[in-house]
């Protein structure tokens, strides 16, 4: 284990040379963990160059549950980050891709230049009470939508209806735990260009969804009478559900495609790719609305797609809306 964490740790401090990715790999093999190699030799061979046939060998070792490879980090809360390497990528969604909105457009390329680690989980209804002392989620025992939940265990579902400011303040709070600060740890929420380009796998997937063109129910948390692709109809559990129910994308993360919407940093506007800076772009400068990233329990498919773009009031929290956060090492 000395010698994978070295590995880890290597990957870490240069994470756009594809050499300690390839001896991890190698290490990974000899010590019994072929699918975990074969991730990351993939996901090597597709930051060199997009290959769709590479990218449905990444889809199937994680559908059979093999583990990703890229580093990850535990802070004191136990709420676990995985490494989002910089690169480049298409943001934004293809004329032709089916749902698309008019403020997906123009496709157009993105430099995210500097390496994040980004919550694996969406904050979960513990760690939020645990941080904050407040319990607001409409799925929970005495919660607005109780009664969908009788019975249920809801400390590791999505926290959901906060405010994007009490989002920003779960952040602040966080980094003030004597732990975190002893560590050198602050937190903030992902910008929308960090988000897509996460759930595109840090750019090597350019399908709607990471796990490709189509969208079932056994993948993701939403309303499954309405899936993409060839997928078939259902299941529809008509609310959250427990974080990490369903297989991660490459990089480790989970729920990108369902579950809960999750706010990020930027306002929001449907022209804002009109001008949008190549490089780590960071919304606009004001706004009425924040946006809100990904699928969750009560929309269909076509709405869970990684360019998909959806904007809350950012004062109002809601039972489809939740947050993931980045851990920023000092």
């Amino acid at each position: 284990m000395e010698m994978e964490e070295a590995l880890l740790e290597a990957i870490e401090d240069s994470p756009t040379d594809p050499a300690p990715c390839l001896v991890l790999a190698d290490w990974l093999e000899e010590h019994d963990q072929p699918e975990r190699a074969e991730l990351l030799r993939l996901g090597v061979a597709l930051r060199r160059r997009h290959n769709a046939r590479d990218h449905a060998g990444v889809v199937e070792l994680l559908a059979a549950g093999a583990r990703p490879g890229w580093p990850a980090r535990t802070n004191s809360l136990r709420m676990q980050f995985a490494l989002v390497p910089p690169g480049n990528f298409l943001m934004g969604s293809p004329r032709k891709e089916g749902h698309r909105g008019d403020d997906e457009g123009k496709q157009h390329r993105v430099e995210i230049a500097r390496p994040c680690y980004l919550g694996v989980h969406t904050v979960t209804q513990e760690q939020y009470k645990a941080v904050t002392g407040k319990s607001p989620s409409a799925f929970r025992r005495g919660g607005a939508n109780g009664d969908r939940v009788q019975g249920l265990v809801t400390k590791a579902f999505p926290v959901d209806t906060v405010s994007w400011p009490e989002a920003v303040e779960l952040c602040r709070l966080l980094g003030e735990l004597p732990k975190e600060k002893k560590a050198g740890h602050s937190y903030r929420l992902p910008t929308e260009a960090e988000w897509e380009y996460a759930c595109r796998e840090a750019g090597t997937c350019r399908a709607p969804f990471h796990f490709g063109r189509s969208l079932s129910a056994d993948q993701a948390n939403f309303d499954g009478n309405f899936p993409s692709g060839a997928a078939p109809k259902g299941p529809y559990l008509f609310r959250i559900t427990t974080v990490g129910s369903y297989p991660p994308n490459a990089l480790g993360l989970y729920d990108m495609h369902g579950n809960v919407r999750e706010w990020c940093h930027d306002w929001y506007s449907p022209t804002y790719y009109d001008r949008s800076p190549a490089r780590d772009p960071q919304g606009p400068d004001e706004g009425t609305t924040r946006i809100v990233r990904g699928g969750n329990w009560v929309t269909y498919s076509w709405s869970c797609r990684s360019a998909d773009r959806d904007s809350h009031l950012p004062t109002h929290g809601s039972s489809f809306v939740g947050f993931r956060v980045v851990l920023m090492r000092g």
